[in-house]
């Protein structure tokens, strides 16, 4: 909630911070939020169909005790996979470009570092 109501910090190439962005903010919350669901998503989705799978062969109906482990072993596994393979999609410093930001800030950026095209804020995780 801070970051939506103070902004993010951006900084430049060589780390110098540069002003505080509450459009970056909504940018990168927007992205956490988009690469959580991604992360999910295999688990969610997969499951179903391999317990589905096992249920047409007869083996839930032949060992009952066995779908909730098999179930949580199995989204344990893709969440071992996907978590990774979201994290490194979405890296966790992210670029805006200078003409997205807001006015006041765009023009102090401008007038501080005219060469200034992209800007980075640490949009977590």
């Amino acid at each position: 909630m801070q970051e939506l109501q103070n902004g993010v910090t951006l900084i430049d190439d060589d780390g110098k911070e540069l002003g505080q962005s509450v459009r970056a903010a909504k940018e990168g919350i927007a992205a956490v939020t988009f690469s959580r669901i991604l992360m999910a998503m295999p688990g969610m989705v997969l499951t179903p169909v391999l317990m589905n799978s096992l249920d047409k062969r007869g083996l839930l109906k032949r060992i009952p005790w066995a779908n909730s482990p098999i179930q949580i072993l199995f989204c344990g596994f893709c969440l071992t996979f996907a978590t990774p393979l979201c994290c490194a999609l979405f890296s966790q410093k992210a670029s805006i470009s200078v003409d997205s930001l807001e006015g006041d800030l765009r023009e102090k950026i401008r007038k501080d570092r005219p060469e200034l095209k992209v800007v980075y804020y640490n949009k977590g995780l």
